[in-house]
């Protein structure tokens, strides 16, 4: 583990912003995911337990379902017995390793994380942070190359999506939109430049491109995941490109919003095509009402409550780290449009699932491979 050394050292030296996006996970289908809460007993220590919710921030709702999730999760412990704190970073890799540090300094071995890293080499300076101080954690999308949760003790288990898959089944349905199916021109919104989420969505994008032939990108730009640098940017491009223009690849569903404001005004709405990731509620509302095709739909609710329970088993010894069969491994999401939106917002909006958080197996859709 000590090969992260010189990640490490990198990372102190510099400050590096990131955003996150969210999305879907290998396998694009709704899973009957709602299962029985169950309430677990805290055998680990008499003493109250600490989890903190380490999340980018609270101006995105996937980013807000995680916590949540975290907090779900925390309420089937006896009452009393565990309080969690949200950590936000605002995308900064020192703020978030501070905030860590900090946590720990205040709470010792009693306190527990779940980590949506700012930017995957952070992963490795948290790992060493942990491993120090012996405190069990989890992570969620961003892990840096090499990294592996099996080379530490402390480092319970990593979760993620396919973000290729996310980014190709998104295209491949806009492009079967377009008044000439699979013909026509595109505009791509990325994430953050060198975010590993916004990198494999986008190899997505191309991976579709090749396969469609008649369609032609005629320009990408970096929009952060924010929706506000995404309406100017589509502002810019609609005085450029005018009308000729047949769809808009976003890489999640914030800068889809964002595009889509700049349409409305030109009352291109419905008819420039949109597409997303992270299933969010202005999205569903959105396909609803004819103005995206379609999303990929994380569930941070499972990610961040799954998440925190393998670190707590962990913790309380229900679990032995080095026995488990895997410890880095995709989650599943859902691929929603029109055709079943209905039942999506039946089981993931107007109520809130609930599951058996002892049951880890649950979660993993199938291992990941290391790079």
């Amino acid at each position: 583990m000590r090969k992260f050394l010189g990640i490490m050292v990198a990372i102190v030296m510099m400050a590096t912003l990131a955003a996150c996006g969210g999305q879907a996970p290998a396998k694009t289908e709704t899973k009957d995911a709602a299962k029985e809460e169950t309430k677990t007993e805290d055998t680990a220590s008499k003493d109250k337990l600490y989890i903190a919710a380490c999340i980018h921030s609270t101006d995105n709702e996937y980013w807000n379902q995680e916590a949540e999730g975290v907090k779900m999760f925390a309420k089937t412990l006896p009452e009393g017995t565990a309080e969690v704190e949200v950590l936000t970073c605002d995308g900064d890799d020192e703020k978030q390793l501070n905030g860590i540090k900090a946590f720990i300094a205040s709470h010792g071995k009693n306190c527990i994380f779940y980590v949506d890293p700012s930017n995957a080499p952070n992963t490795a300076a948290i790992a060493e942070v942990c491993e120090e101080a012996g405190v069990y954690w989890t992570s969620v999308w961003h892990l840096a190359e090499g990294l592996n949760p099996a080379d530490y003790k402390y480092y319970v288990a990593h979760q993620s999506v396919d973000g290729v898959a996310q980014g190709y089944d998104i295209a491949k349905a806009i492009f079967d939109t377009f008044e000439t199916k699979g013909k026509g021109k595109i505009l791509a919104l990325q994430g953050q430049l060198g975010n590993d989420s916004a990198v494999e969505r986008y190899e997505g994008l191309n991976k579709a491109l090749a396969e469609y032939p008649d369609i032609e990108l005629l320009d990408t730009q970096v929009a952060n995941w924010s929706s506000q640098e995404a309406l100017k940017t589509t502002e810019t491009w609609l005085a450029k490109y005018g009308e000729d223009i047949d769809g808009i690849w976003c890489a999640n569903d914030d800068m889809a919003i964002g595009a889509l404001q700049a349409l409305k005004a030109k009352g291109l709405n419905g008819k420039v095509k949109l597409c997303g990731v992270d299933g969010v509620s202005a999205a569903l509302d959105a396909i609803e009402a004819g103005d995206i095709v379609c999303t990929v739909a994380n569930n941070g609710y499972l990610q961040g409550g799954y998440g925190a329970s393998f670190a707590y088993q962990a913790y309380a010894g229900k679990i032995k780290v080095d026995e488990l069969k895997t410890r880095a491994f995709y989650t599943d999401g859902s691929f929603v449009d029109a055709t079943n939106l209905k039942d999506f917002k039946s089981t993931f909006v107007d109520s809130t699932p609930t599951y058996d958080f002892n049951d880890l197996d649950f979660v993993v859709a199938r291992p990941m491979e290391i790079k």
